[in-house]
């Protein structure tokens, strides 16, 4: 899909050029044009705006700007000594190699990288998202720039990716595919549902999952879990009233 991709006049040239040629949308300079400028060259795409501080997607007289969501107060209370439910439900330990293969906001492979102090790898099938998600990553604030600097945003489709990997390459893949954050709420999530994948999870590919993985894979599904009874998955049991549900499938 294209994107323009350009600067604030805080921002760094260099990075749209990068981010543009890494994922394939469009770098062009500001040249001293307003953000209505910039819409009405883009025609109708959006336009990725990278300031030194902040980036900021605008989209359909819409601006998002670039974060984790609710992942950095994710990861404070970890911080603070509280196990997040997804670290815990995946069993992740310190030098677990994490595959995010929905990686969308990027807010669990945030959580894993911190969780495990080790590399996550995130495949993002929309190159908007990847762009977005890659410039919110690098602009995020401490306590969570070490962890997202372990981070590696790949734009390509979890099947085909998933496909190609060797057999056990990683300790655990995680899915959150989009028929869970349909039901979220907020722009962020108006955002990814206007870009990302929206095919449910099938059985051949969470098989694939399970080949690629050393341990298993990590589903999220909402409640009362009819994705994951669809895939064959009991839910692992959770606090009462929980807003997201896990399945695991042991790696094969």
């Amino acid at each position: 899909m294209r994107c323009l991709i350009t600067t604030a006049p805080s921002g760094d040239p260099a990075e749209a050029q990068e981010l543009a040629e890494r994922f394939g949308l469009e770098a062009q300079p500001r040249a001293d044009r307003v953000i209505p400028e910039l819409v009405e060259a883009a025609a109708g795409a959006p336009v990725l705006v990278l300031g030194r501080a902040r980036a900021d997607l605008i989209h359909r007289e819409r601006a998002f700007r670039a974060s984790v969501g609710m992942a950095y107060l994710r990861l404070v209370r970890a911080r603070q000594g509280e196990v997040d439910p997804l670290v815990r439900a995946a069993g992740l330990r310190s030098g677990d190699e994490v595959l995010d293969a929905t990686l969308g906001l990027a807010g669990d492979a945030l959580i894993a990288a911190d969780a495990t102090g080790a590399r996550v790898t995130g495949l993002e099938a929309s190159s908007v998202l990847a762009a977005f998600v890659t410039a919110g990553l690098r602009r995020l604030l401490a306590p969570g720039r070490a962890a997202a600097g372990r981070i590696e945003v790949r734009c390509a489709d979890h099947r085909a990716a998933l496909a190609e990997m060797p057999a056990r390459s990683v300790d655990v893949v995680l899915m959150d595919p989009m028929f869970r954050s349909a039901g979220e709420s907020g722009p962020l999530f108006d955002l990814v549902r206007a870009f990302a994948e929206h095919a449910p999870l099938d059985h051949d590919t969470l098989e694939t999952a399970r080949r690629v993985a050393r341990r298993g894979v990590l589903v999220k599904d909402a409640p009362p879990g009819r994705e994951l009874a669809r895939l064959g998955l009991a839910p692992l049991p959770s606090r009462r009233g929980p807003r997201i549900v896990f399945g695991w499938a042991p790696a094969l």
